[in-house]
């Protein structure tokens, strides 16, 4: 793969462009449906969230990797077995990632997060990703239902929606006021108004209050899921440009020309990684 000096001219910068493209809108969507997903009626937003996030964290990281294998290989693209190798562990791909940004030294703005809820998340996206695990979970269960304990809902519900609540609402104000709205709800509602719900991990929600109370959790663990997500999609991103801008502008590698600027829109600060709902920005 040569430097030709006009992008348009490579065959390997549409490929690359059209990869990071595909890759933005994946991540995206998965990002908007986890802050959609609840137990009422949008339980399948869960699902479509695994998968997006899952297959789009899983393609970025693949696309950090392209880069380090052309500028550690005089500039050659690897073939489509050589990808494949890559697999299917986030976490591999991860510690992968994160050993070429240190080999590359590149002096990085948003570092991988590390915190409890990120490791969850990622975790759960991992194990999603492994077909006996997670994507085929339902259909496994269907014949055995003794074998449901990897069922993604009540997995993430169990530890990433936890690790959530443990940090933003148990023993906290959010909790005292999401306890007496449901109350006052129940108080006002409660003698004409029927609940049959199903939560996360499956149990019979038949309770007014407690369903307003899952429901004021439920916004919460919608929240704060999406921006730690978020956070994980921003350190790869930001690793993404790092490596591509020196892979373009220092060694000529004119096929990852501008790819970089698909995932500058998750290269945000805290602040509006937090109220933003709607991913990819315009």
């Amino acid at each position: 793969m040569a430097s030709k000096g006009d992008p348009w001219a490579i065959p390997e910068w549409h490929f690359v462009r059209q990869e990071a493209m595909l890759v933005r809108h994946l991540i995206g969507a998965g990002a908007t449906a986890l802050g959609q997903a609840n137990y009422a009626n949008k339980k399948g937003e869960y699902y479509r969230a695994f998968f997006e996030l899952s297959v789009g964290m899983e393609r970025l990281a693949k696309l950090i990797l392209v880069v380090d294998y052309a500028l550690t290989h005089g500039g050659n693209m690897p073939d489509e077995a050589h990808v494949r190798k890559f697999g299917h562990d986030l976490n591999g791909l991860f510690a992968a990632v994160e050993q070429v940004a240190a080999s590359h030294q590149l002096k990085l703005e948003y570092h991988r997060p590390t915190d409890a809820v990120a490791n969850a998340i990622i975790e759960n996206l991992d194990a999603f990703a492994d077909a006996k695990r997670g994507r085929y979970a339902n259909f496994a269960a269907m014949g055995n239902p003794g074998i449901d304990q990897h069922e993604p809902i009540a997995k993430w519900w169990n530890e990433v929606a936890e690790a959530v609540l443990r940090d933003r609402y148990y023993g906290k104000k959010a909790q005292e006021r999401v306890e007496n709205n449901a109350r006052a709800i129940s108080l006002v509602m409660g003698e004409f108004t029927m609940v049959h719900h199903t939560t996360e991990t499956r149990e019979h929600l038949g309770d007014l209050e407690l369903a307003s109370r899952r429901t004021g959790q439920t916004e919460l663990v919608q929240s704060w899921s999406r921006y730690h997500a978020l956070t994980i999609v921003r350190w790869l991103s930001d690793v993404y440009r790092e490596l591509s801008e020196f892979a373009v502008y220092h060694k000529d590698l004119d096929a990852f020309f501008g790819s970089w600027e698909f995932f500058d829109s998750y290269r945000v600060d805290d602040g509006f990684m937090k109220s933003r709902k709607i991913w990819p920005l315009d």
